[in-house]
């Protein structure tokens, strides 16, 4: 195989890659902005555990998104750098929209208000199980601490769920909005 068909056969496979990726970020916002509240409606049918989850669940679908959004970028990142580079001196797409900034102010917004957004779903819904488990704990009659147990492991795991999110936010922010060399 000759180095340009080499090259091209990158090309085709990244791109494939990238559309893909923006098949599955589709989904999970809408699995995310449609399931979440239809899951919360299941809980308040269920039992008493399945509200507990329902934050790990928002959470899943974050960093789920950050992966699928880096992905993409790096992708892209792959064509600029390396496949776009054997074409000389004729810049292309990657390069081309890389060195206007203002074309990706979109791909920055979207990634925040998605974030935003399931960030106020995550503690919406982490309010949701705290007052579940003070009214259980309000509710009880048996003496023993079981809800107050319960309580503790949640706020725990819950503000460890938050920081490794947030962090992993920040870590990959900028990869997950920009091709560029400069933004890692």
């Amino acid at each position: 195989m000759e180095n340009n068909e080499f090259l091209r056969d990158q090309f085709m496979t990244l791109r494939e890659e990238i559309k893909n990726s923006k098949a599955r970020l589709f989904w999970i916002v809408a699995i995310g902005l449609l399931g979440i509240p239809l899951l919360t409606y299941l809980a308040s049918k269920g039992e008493f555990f399945v509200w507990l989850l329902l934050p790990y669940s928002v959470l899943v679908l974050i960093v789920m998104f950050l992966a699928e959004q880096s992905s993409m970028m790096r992708a892209g990142r792959f064509i600029r750098e390396q496949i776009e580079m054997h074409r000389g001196q004729t810049v292309g797409w990657e390069g081309w929209i890389e060195s206007r900034p203002q074309f990706r102010m979109v791909d920055k917004h979207f990634v925040a208000c998605f974030v935003i957004v399931f960030f106020l779903y995550y503690f919406g819904m982490i309010g949701l199980a705290v007052d579940l488990i003070l009214k259980k704990e309000a509710t009880d009659m048996s003496g023993n601490w079981t809800y107050w147990y319960w309580l503790g492991g949640a706020v725990v795991t819950y503000a460890i769920g938050a920081v490794w999110a947030f962090s992993t936010l920040v870590h990959h922010w900028k990869s997950s909005v920009s091709t560029s060399p400069n933004n890692e």
